[in-house]
């Protein structure tokens, strides 16, 4: 796509690409003895055809060229994908990669370096559309101050092929499991001994089931995390509490106060970002039709506008 439309571009800007000429005076690229093909009929011809997407592919590279710069990070990225295509397409990767306008390894870099940078820009947009009400809203039900908890997982141990009724038996006998526990606290039993002895949580289960300190729910299951912030300093939960991994008991030792939210205030747009971009499906197209607002781009060639416009629905 990319190739074709820089022949197109070459044909009508006329830059001595062709350099044979018809009769009426126009660029010539193909001669008969009698007449021939001009640059100006190919260029109608590609445009009708490749365009509006070759336009758009040539806009928003220019564009995001003036947004951003290449660095590590950036170039990690690239290397990453086509190394990964490379292992998927192997011998075939020269062919693949046609379907996408490229011709040589080099120009589907850069085709991938253009996905990196729309999806750059369409996740730094986001953050500028994050609005107070939003920040407010989030700050109020969502962060809490720093808590430091232990817990009990007690797994639901079940084969992926299993049937409804295996599932439904291996649910009830980790329920029953967690009732047990809880019954052994209330015994007086230690919590950090039953947590060696029970938990399925082999990554702090002989550290008496240690968390690290958590304040945010987008990094915690909700019931576990609502279960945490409802319990007393010192109180372990009395049902268990059920989430994604199976049933745990939870025992909080602290409860922080909660952060100043200018203190965080970038966090939660972080955070809230990338909702906005997945529970709106024209968002993406709203950023990118932003960055050309930015820089006034006007397509001066009807063809090119109409075929623009009919895509973005303008």
């Amino acid at each position: 796509m990319k190739k074709v439309f820089g022949v197109l571009l070459c044909l009508v800007l006329l830059t001595g690409c062709a350099t044979s000429h018809l009769e009426d005076g126009k660029e010539s690229v193909v001669k008969f003895e009698d007449g021939g093909i001009s640059a100006e009929e190919l260029y109608e011809k590609l445009k009708k055809v490749y365009g509006g997407n070759a336009i758009i592919d040539l806009i928003d590279t220019e564009l995001l060229s003036r947004e951003y710069k290449s660095d590590s990070t950036e170039e990690a990225y690239i290397k990453q994908n086509i190394d990964s295509l490379k292992d998927r397409w192997g011998e075939n990767f020269d062919t693949n990669i046609l379907s996408y306008g490229a011709t040589t390894e080099k120009e589907f870099k850069e085709y991938v370096r253009l996905l990196y940078r729309r999806d750059k820009w369409v996740n730094d947009y986001a953050k500028t559309q994050v609005n107070d009400t939003q920040i407010n809203e989030y700050y109020e039900k969502e962060v809490v101050g720093d808590i430091e908890a232990s817990h009990i997982l007690i797994s639901v141990d079940v084969k992926s092929d299993a049937t409804d009724e295996e599932k439904k038996e291996a649910e009830d006998k980790a329920l029953a499991t967690a009732k047990e526990v809880i019954a052994k606290l209330n015994k007086g039993e230690k919590f950090e001994d039953l947590a060696k002895e029970y938990s399925s949580d082999e990554s702090n289960k002989n550290d008496g089931g240690a968390l690290s300190k958590f304040n945010d729910r987008s990094n915690y299951d909700e019931n576990f995390l609502d279960a945490a912030i409802k319990l007393e300093v010192n109180k372990y939960t009395t049902t268990p509490v059920k989430s994604q991994y199976g049933y745990h008991i939870i025992y909080k030792t602290s409860q922080g106060d909660k952060p100043k939210l200018d203190d965080i205030k970038d966090e939660i747009i972080e955070k809230i970002a990338p909702t906005l971009i997945s529970n709106d499906s024209s968002f993406t197209t709203k950023a990118i039709l932003a960055l050309r607002d930015k820089y006034g781009i006007k397509i001066t060639d009807d063809e090119l506008k109409s075929q623009y416009n009919e895509t973005y629905g303008l």
